[in-house]
């Protein structure tokens, strides 16, 4: 990821490794935080959704704009069971 992210961004050198590194992982914890489950080995979208997080930090000039788009996406995976501990939420009780 952190390759990827150095690309879209156009950084040809390795001074914010850690940095973004960082922000990787803080993105993931935030996730994770909401109880979505696959940050480790991240699909397409989860991926898409940690990018987003990270450029809103890296990207001064963009900021608001991946910000935005971050918590749209984390709004979509909140909402998708397949992303969410099982367990977390409580089901829903039906009345017998």
């Amino acid at each position: 990821m952190l390759e990827e992210i150095k690309k879209i961004q156009g950084i040809n050198h390795n001074e914010f490794d850690s940095m973004i590194n960082t922000w990787i992982e803080a993105g993931k914890l935030d996730l994770k935080g909401i109880g979505i489950v696959n940050t480790d080995n991240p699909d397409s979208l989860v991926k898409a959704t940690i990018i987003s997080y990270v450029l809103s930090q890296l990207d001064v000039a963009n900021s608001e704009m991946y910000s935005q788009s971050y918590q749209l996406q984390k709004d979509i995976l909140r909402h998708t069971s397949e992303y969410i501990i099982d367990g977390l939420m409580p089901p829903e009780e039906t009345s017998e």
